[in-house]
């Protein structure tokens, strides 16, 4: 990330580039995510609870439509 100041630019004007610049680079985004140690099984509680939700979902359309007939 590299953003060119020169002398008779705004501090104002220099910090939004900057912002920009980061921004594209979706910095902010990585440090929301790197914030807190997060473990590796949280990564899988999340997938399984993310499928599961996808199941009982279709369980219930299944259940839905059997009874329609």
């Amino acid at each position: 990330m590299a953003v060119i100041v020169h002398d008779d630019m705004p501090i104002d004007q220099a910090l939004k580039m900057l912002w920009r610049e980061a921004n594209r680079e979706n910095i902010p985004a990585e440090l929301l995510k790197n914030r807190y140690r997060t473990k590796p099984t949280e990564y899988r509680h999340e997938f399984r609870k993310y499928w599961s939700k996808i199941k009982r979902r279709r369980r219930s359309a299944a259940r839905k439509v059997a009874r329609k007939g």
